[in-house]
């Protein structure tokens, strides 16, 4: 009996904290993003940056970006909007709240606004002429990322930097197409970005 007293006692000051946790998580609203990002390229933007939520194990993520290439960048004055899920099925703890994620693999669908951008095939190209719709891009990426959880008002949050490699279909098949002219470091874009977890 005195075993289990005291096995009780031990364990009030850990049910105590997760009900704190619990309660604070609660009265958050289903449809409050759990952090937001800010990115560096990606072919998403030379900026891009938006909320996103995250899978109760911690593993998944799904983005809502905002991006902007500047003129002076691209060309063109260049807004899109990008759907993004990555999923990091390895999480490694390290010293003082560290942790790493060591890899991540990741989709993407973007869309570019704009009128030089067709969703629909213009009428006056033939049928067949492109294939593709130049408003819409889906792209994929590898990267890994490195964190700190910190707790703030009893709540454990996080930020986390990482990195990505990617490349979209365009890209892809042109590589494909054209192996003895392009390399693989012809068509892969470095993404750098920052996550602020709620």
């Amino acid at each position: 009996m005195k075993k289990i007293i005291l096995l009780l006692i031990l364990l009030t000051p850990l049910t105590t904290s997760a009900q704190i946790r619990d309660d604070v998580d609660a009265k958050r609203k289903w449809f409050m993003p759990d952090h937001i990002k800010l990115q560096f390229a990606g072919n998403i933007g030379f900026l891009s940056g938006g909320p996103g939520y995250i899978s109760r194990n911690k593993t998944l993520e799904t983005d809502l970006l905002f991006g902007f290439l500047p003129q002076k960048f691209g060309g063109d004055g260049l807004v899109s909007t990008t759907l993004k899920t990555t999923y990091s099925p390895w999480s490694i703890p390290l010293k003082s709240d560290y942790y790493t994620k060591p890899f991540s693999l990741g989709f993407y669908l973007s869309y570019t606004f704009g009128t030089q951008f067709n969703t629909k095939l213009p009428e006056h190209y033939p049928v067949g002429y492109y294939w593709w719709a130049t408003s819409f891009r889906p792209g994929a990426y590898i990267g890994g990322k490195i964190g700190k959880d910190v707790s703030i008002k009893n709540r454990q949050r996080s930020v986390e930097v990482y990195y990505e490699l990617g490349t979209y279909d365009l890209l892809l098949i042109s590589y494909v197409q054209n192996t003895g002219y392009l390399r693989p470091s012809d068509i892969v874009n470095l993404a750098l970005g920052v996550r602020f977890g709620f």
